[in-house]
Formats: structure tokens, C-alpha cells, sequence
């Protein structure tokens, strides 16, 4: 099922509701730990730990309650005729405990946890798509409180972004590109900008990226939001192209659009209309969404490949299983997650960790970037140990795109004040 069937099939429960009811919970549930698993056991296996842990949560839920598969590893859970915000929470930790035992799958055993994130009417939400995004958002909390199962905190969330002024805003070209610099350790010249979207709301004010991106992959405009960040910055990047003819530009992709059977057409169509060669262009996948449908994933990635685009695995080191799967995906760079490089002049772990990346990385052909570079230190012990590039404040921060051009140096072979 969809999202967009999901939320249609709340709405009509929701239009039968009664307030003496009691109250309707939405559970969402994701499995945690699957990663490895389809790793170890081939992708195909992933497909038959999806079917038997829908099983395992359907065999603890009451008779009216329904669980709905909508994602590889996802599940959505209503639960109608709750007496409060207590019967929802002991739903949740009902539904954490069935994972205490491995899933049977074939003749294996998997080991695999889940987190948990509840949102109930009236009290968090009456339409269906506030619901399912407040569910999304405990579900959050879930992970970054090391909790196994959270409630909707109203208290400790920012305020809703409204579907409508995102939806209204990239129609209307209202967000901005903001470009931040990659710099070559070895000629410490700029060599290529990542492009980041930016937004702020005449009534929201700014809005952090974090929270309008996930709320375009919840609720399906991350594909406009995807169009209009390509086409963007392929704008700018055939404007700064005209100054820096060696300048390549990296656009973060959502693994959310994979599933588009014209993804490539778009891209390439795009680099046609702004006559940007593929060669300049990197797509950026974080590591953790690259496993959420990896079958998916590899095949999308290998038709860019095919294109000539570069492929960029980012926050590398923060995600599963990373070298198991490096071998299956094209990529052709790899960027240190932040957390080793902001370590780096203290931690002799971080030291080794970063190190084995770069030499990872260099065996398998690939790029490697470290990002989040915050200081002189950590940047001189990042050229020493061979990483090729760096990008963070200390280098640049993001600025606007056309503050970047302006401020590109007409002759391409002038060096980066920082040496």
C-alpha cells in the first residue's frame, strides 16, 4: 500500500469516528537491525523478513486493530477504541516485545528489533495526514532518546510545517540553492560545491532543511522537491561552468524517488536543457537510505552510473554494514561521515577509523571527501593521511549560489587562500 492509499483509508475511519469512541491510535513501526541480515542472506531474503514481521506484529494486536505493510520494513498500525494516552503506550511496548524472539525465516533465525512512534486522536491530530506525521515525528524521538517506543511530546516538537506552504513554496520557486565549496588537499583549490536547498517561510521564517525534507519524503513532494533541486542547481551550475569550466557540483538525492520510472530521464533531460555534461555532476545517497530498498537502489544507481553521472555514498561510517555492501553499488566517492572528522585531533580511534576510510576508499577506486571540517588541525591531519578533499566551515560555509559565482576567481588554475 502507498502513503497516499494509507492516508485515504485513515481518512475514511476518521469519518467514522464517534468522540465516544474512545481514542484512535496510529503506531508506526519500522524494523531496526534488518540491514545485516539482508547482507548476509541475500536481498531477496529482506523481502521474506518483511512478510514475517508483519506476521509477528498481527499476532499480538486485538481483533479491530489492522496493520498495514508500506515500506520494506515499515508498518503502519491502527488501533481504534484506545481508552488514552496509556493504552496507546502499552500497544507500543506490546508490539517492541514481540521482537524479543528472532523472526523465523526459512530455516534461519533473524535477530531484529523495532522502534516504535504512536500519535492518537483527538489529542495529537484530526486529519489523517497530521496524524501519520506525528506518528513519524515520535518515531523520531523513538531514536534519538535510545527509547524503544515514544509517544507524540506536542511540547517537545517544533511546530507542524504546513503541507501547503511547502507545496506552494517549490511551485512557486521560492526556496534557495546554497552552495558549499569541496576543496583538493592536494592543490587546495575548489574543485567542486555541493548544493543545498534552503527555505524561509514569510510566516515560519526560516525552516530548517532537516524538517522540510522529511516532510516532502512523508508526504510525496519529495519528487517536485527533487525536480526543482536538479534543474536549480544545474541553472547555477552552467553559470558558474561559464567561469570555472572545471567546476563539478554534487545534488543530494532521496532514495524516495527511486521508484520513478523517468528519474533518469529527468536528470538527463535537465543536463541537456543546461548544457552541463554528466561528468560534472555528482548524486549524493546517504548510506543508511541506500539500504532501505537496496534492490531498488542498485538498480537505480546503476542506470546513472551508466549515464556518466558520478555516484557519492554520504555520511559513510554512520550507517549498517558498510563494507558489506560497497562492493554491490557504483559509487565513485566516498564522504567520512562528520562525526569521525570532528573527533579527529582527540580521539586516536577516530584517527584509525579515518585512516582505514581513506585507504578503503582508494582501494575501491573512489573519491574521498571528509566532511564537517572545523579547524586547521584536523584539515592538515586529513591531507597527511592522503583524503583527497574536505569540506566545512572552516573551509566555507554554505553561502547563496549566486554569492558563490560572484565570487569565482575568472582564472580556473588560482588556489584557495587556505595554505
Amino acid at each position: 500500500m502507498t502513503r497516499t492509499e494509507l492516508v485515504a483509508l485513515l481518512a475514511r475511519q476518521l469519518e467514522a469516528w464517534r468522540e465516544g469512541d474512545g481514542v484512535l491510535g496510529v503506531m508506526l513501526v519500522r524494523l531496526q537491525r534488518v540491514r545485516e541480515f539482508g547482507l548476509f542472506y541475500g536481498f531477496g531474503a529482506g523481502d521474506a523478513l518483511g512478510a514475517a514481521a508483519l506476521a509477528r506484529i498481527g499476532s499480538v494486536l486485538r481483533p479491530q486493530d489492522t496493520v498495514t505493510q508500506l515500506g520494506l520494513y515499515e508498518y503502519v498500525v491502527m488501533l481504534p477504541g484506545l481508552r488514552g494516552h496509556n493504552h496507546a503506550a502499552l500497544a507500543g511496548a506490546r508490539v517492541v516485545r514481540a521482537f524479543d524472539e528472532p523472526l523465523p525465516v526459512g530455516d534461519r533465525a533473524a535477530p531484529v528489533s523495532v522502534k516504535v512512534g504512536i500519535s492518537v486522536h483527538p489529542d495529537h491530530g484530526r486529519e489523517a495526514e497530521q496524524l501519520l506525521h506525528n506518528a513519524e515525528t515520535a518515531y523520531g524521538a523513538s531514536l534519538r532518546d535510545s527509547e524503544d517506543s515514544a509517544l507524540y511530546d506536542a511540547a517537545g516538537t517544533p511546530p507542524l510545517i504546513p503541507y501547503d506552504a511547502l507545496h506552494q513554496a517549490i511551485l512557486g520557486n521560492r526556496l534557495q540553492v546554497h552552495l558549499q565549496p569541496l576543496l583538493d588537499l592536494r592543490t587546495r583549490r575548489i574543485i567542486a560545491a555541493e548544493s543545498l536547498a534552503r527555505w524561509t517561510d514569510e510566516r515560519l521564517g526560516p525552516v530548517a532543511p532537516d524538517r522540510f525534507i522529511i516532510l516532502a519524503e512523508e508526504t510525496g513532494l519529495i519528487s517536485p522537491l527533487t525536480r526543482w533541486s536538479i534543474n536549480a542547481t544545474l541553472r547555477h551550475a552552467a553559470r558558474a561552468r561559464a567561469v570555472d569550466p572545471n567546476l563539478c557540483f554534487s545534488i543530494n538525492l532521496s532514495p524516495r524517488v527511486f521508484g520513478e520510472r523517468d528519474l533518469v530521464a529527468q536528470i538527463t533531460s535537465a543536463l541537456g536543457i543546461w548544457n552541463v555534461p554528466a561528468s560534472a555532476i555528482t548524486l549524493e545517497v546517504t548510506e543508511s537510505a541506500l539500504m532501505e530498498d537496496p534492490k531498488l537502489s542498485l538498480r537505480r544507481l546503476e542506470d546513472l552510473r551508466m549515464e556518466g553521472l558520478g555516484i557519492s555514498i554520504d555520511d559513510f561510517g554512520a550507517g549498517y554494514s558498510s563494507l558489506a555492501y560497497l562492493k554491490y553499488f557504483p559509487a565513485t566517492e566516498l564522504k567520512i561521515d562528520r562525526s569521525f572528522i570532528s573527533d579527529l585531533r582527540d580521539d586516536r580511534r577516530s584517527i584509525q577509523l579515518v585512516r582505514s576510510i581513506i585507504d578503503l576508499g582508494h582501494h575501491l577506486k573512489m573519491r574521498v571527501v571528509a566532511e564537517g571540517v572545523e579547524d586547521a588541525e584536523s584539515l592538515g591531519m586529513l591531507a597527511e593521511m592522503g583524503c583527497d578533499c574536505a569540506q566545512g566551515y572552516y573551509i566555507q560555509r554554505p553561502e547563496p549560489a549566486d554569492v558563490f559565482i560572484d565570487s569565482l576567481a575568472p582564472a580556473p588554475n588560482q588556489t584557495s587562500p587556505l595554505h
